[in-house]
């Protein structure tokens, strides 16, 4: 890895402006689609007749780990003399900007909704150890090994730990000083994360792989062609059907211990598999010298700066919504204006902590010295 890196880092580095437009589009458009489909859910509006969404939103988080392999592949190869305590303040500040709010707003939410009308969080909220599973949460240790514990209602919040863990254990194999050290921690990561964890992560180094490959590799045009044209029929023969039609027994052990959410691995590996070829054969026509300009590229990047937040609240948006519609507060509310309500909510929820990220970092390091003067972390 530190081979490849010192190798990259001496090539002429523009390409990943462009590419960064099309994860862009892509990041927001599979935020979209988790969202919308969960707007089928039968206590949503009435959703299991409006519901636009589709059937099953967890492909469209294998892209998410897809994608977040990429970029942070990107990112620490693009910078000089990055170390692992800067990596490691850049995932944190990244994560908790959104998912300490996200757990607030939500258990604030969850608090009024349940008052308003219990019914709605029958199925999606457990109020059992509810202190501990905002910790466990807030910490990302929620689906280590074969727990698997939402915060509230906030069911979606699951991927969040993964997504934690494949950040720790490749940033210590990449920025990591001697081998030792990268096999000690690396491995300390994955015996924390647990079985239920790593059965993913080869989605995530997908992703990685996808990064180098569009780096080091320049497919000609008919290779291109024929890769891009694989990777779309295999995604879009799977994801379509699926849009209309889909249920979780599919897979035995989907949703269920002992592997929750990571039951249909070997599905989820093809998706994967297929995403990050059809990332491959994009570079052919996105290269180093082209930059996305225009205000379309500007839309889908703004866009794109509210997926995390999208993803992180909207459950219980939702879910809130709900109760205050069966309480008789918007009766005379439709499936979609609760739709429209919900995505605009996200979107104030992402003005107010996922855009001014940058802001929030500032903040931290004045008031905490020790990350710039010890740890080399600037804003």
């Amino acid at each position: 890895m530190l081979f490849l890196r010192t190798n990259l880092a001496t090539q002429t580095n523009t390409t990943d402006k462009v590419i960064s437009s099309v994860l862009d589009l892509l990041r927001f458009s599979a935020a979209i689609a988790v969202f919308l489909g969960h707007t089928n859910f039968h206590w949503f509006f009435s959703g299991q007749v409006y519901g636009i969404g589709p059937q099953n939103g967890q492909d469209y988080v294998i892209i998410f780990f897809v994608l977040s392999g990429f970029v942070i592949s990107w990112s620490i190869d693009r910078k000089k003399d990055y170390h692992f305590k800067q990596y490691l303040f850049n995932r944190l500040a990244r994560l908790w900007s959104v998912a300490l709010p996200a757990l607030c707003l939500g258990a604030v939410l969850d608090h009024f909704g349940r008052s308003i009308n219990q019914q709605t969080y029958g199925n999606i909220f457990s109020a059992d150890h509810l202190g501990l599973k905002y910790l466990l949460s807030g910490l990302f240790l929620h689906e280590t090994w074969f727990f698997s514990i939402r915060p509230g209602s906030n069911g979606p919040f699951w991927s969040l730990s993964y997504e934690f863990f494949y950040y720790l254990i490749f940033g210590a194999i990449a920025l990591l000083p001697s081998l030792k050290s990268k096999l000690l921690v690396g491995l300390s990561f994955c015996l924390i994360a647990g079985p239920k964890v790593l059965i993913l992560f080869p989605c995530w180094l997908v992703g990685c792989l996808s990064y180098f490959g569009c780096k080091k590799l320049r497919p000609n045009t008919l290779v291109s062609l024929g890769l891009l044209a694989s990777s779309l029929y295999f995604l879009i023969s799977t994801f379509a059907p699926r849009w209309v039609s889909w249920t979780p027994t599919n897979y035995p052990g989907l949703g269920v211990p002992p592997l929750f959410y990571s039951a249909k691995y070997l599905d989820d590996f093809t998706i994967a598999l297929a995403l990050g070829i059809l990332l491959l054969s994009l570079s052919r026509w996105f290269t180093l010298e082209m930059k996305p300009i225009g205000r379309i590229a500007t839309l889908v990047r703004t866009c794109s700066k509210c997926s995390f937040s999208l993803y992180a609240i909207h459950f219980p948006l939702m879910a809130f919504l709900s109760a205050l519609w069966v309480g008789g507060f918007l009766k005379n509310a439709s499936h979609q204006q609760a739709t429209v309500l919900v995505f605009l909510c996200c979107g104030v929820f992402a003005l107010l902590f996922e855009v001014p990220l940058k802001w929030y970092r500032t903040i931290i390091i004045r008031a905490i010295p020790f990350l710039s003067q010890k740890c080399g972390i600037h804003s």
